[in-house]
C-alpha cells in the first residue's frame, strides 16, 4: 500500500494547502465496521482505514464532486448497485457486484467506481444509467491526477477561471491539465477522464 499512501498523502496536502471542504481522518472509529453485504478491495479498505474522509468536497470549476464518508457507503450505492422504491431497497440486476460508487458529483448521477475485483482498484466513470468508462487504471492513480486537477483548478485559476469570456474552456487550462494528467494515466484513460470532468 506504499504507492497508495503516497497518492492519498498528495491528496491530503493539496487539500490542505487550499483549505478544501471537509477533512481526512487518522482512520474511522473502533466500533465502526465495514458493512459484509458490500464488497470492497484492499485499496479501498486503506483509503477509509488509514485516511477516512469526512464531508470532502473538491471544486472542478464546473460540477463540485464528492468523496464520500465511511458511513456514506450504503446510501452512495442507491439508485446505482441498489434501487430504493417506497421505503425498500432491491439489488438492481444490471450493476455488477464488483462495483463501488465512492465519488459522485454533489446532485449524484455522475458516480465515480471503483472496480474491486482487479488489481490495483481500477476506476471507471458514468452518466447516471449509461455504461461506466475506464478513468485510472489504479486507485493510486486516480488520485494522483485528482490532486494534480486540485493543484491546477485551484492553484492556477482560481477554480472558475477555467473558462474564457464565451464560457468555453480556455486553452492554457486543457494544455495544463493534458500535461500534467495525461502522462499520470495514458492517453485513453485521460480523454475519459477528461470528459468525466468537462465533457
Amino acid at each position: 500500500m506504499n504507492k497508495l499512501e503516497k497518492a492519498l498523502n498528495e491528496l491530503v496536502k493539496v487539500h490542505e494547502k487550499f483549505n478544501l471542504q471537509g477533512k481526512f481522518e487518522e482512520s474511522y472509529g473502533a466500533d465502526q465496521a465495514w458493512p459484509n453485504y458490500i464488497k470492497r478491495s484492499e485499496e479501498i479498505s486503506f483509503l477509509f482505514e488509514k485516511f477516512s474522509p469526512v464531508n470532502i468536497g473538491i471544486e472542478t470549476g464546473f460540477t463540485p464532486i464528492k468523496l464520500f464518508n465511511f458511513d456514506e457507503i450504503e446510501e452512495a450505492q442507491y439508485g446505482y448497485g441498489w434501487i430504493k422504491n417506497s421505503g425498500e431497497i432491491t439489488k438492481n440486476p444490471n450493476w455488477p457486484d464488483n462495483n463501488l460508487v465512492f465519488m459522485d458529483d454533489i446532485g449524484g448521477g455522475k458516480p465515480i467506481i471503483a472496480l474491486l475485483d482487479t488489481k490495483d482498484t481500477p476506476v471507471y466513470a458514468s452518466y447516471d444509467s449509461e455504461k461506466p468508462f475506464k478513468i485510472s487504471d489504479s486507485l493510486v492513480d486516480f488520485f494522483l491526477s485528482l490532486s494534480k486537477l486540485i493543484e491546477i483548478v485551484y492553484g492556477e485559476f482560481d477554480i472558475f477561471e477555467i473558462c474564457d469570456d464565451n464560457d468555453e474552456l480556455k486553452t492554457e487550462f486543457v494544455e495544463m491539465i493534458s500535461k500534467e494528467i495525461e502522462p499520470l494515466i495514458g492517453s485513453e484513460n485521460f480523454g475519459n477522464f477528461f470528459d468525466y470532468f468537462y465533457g
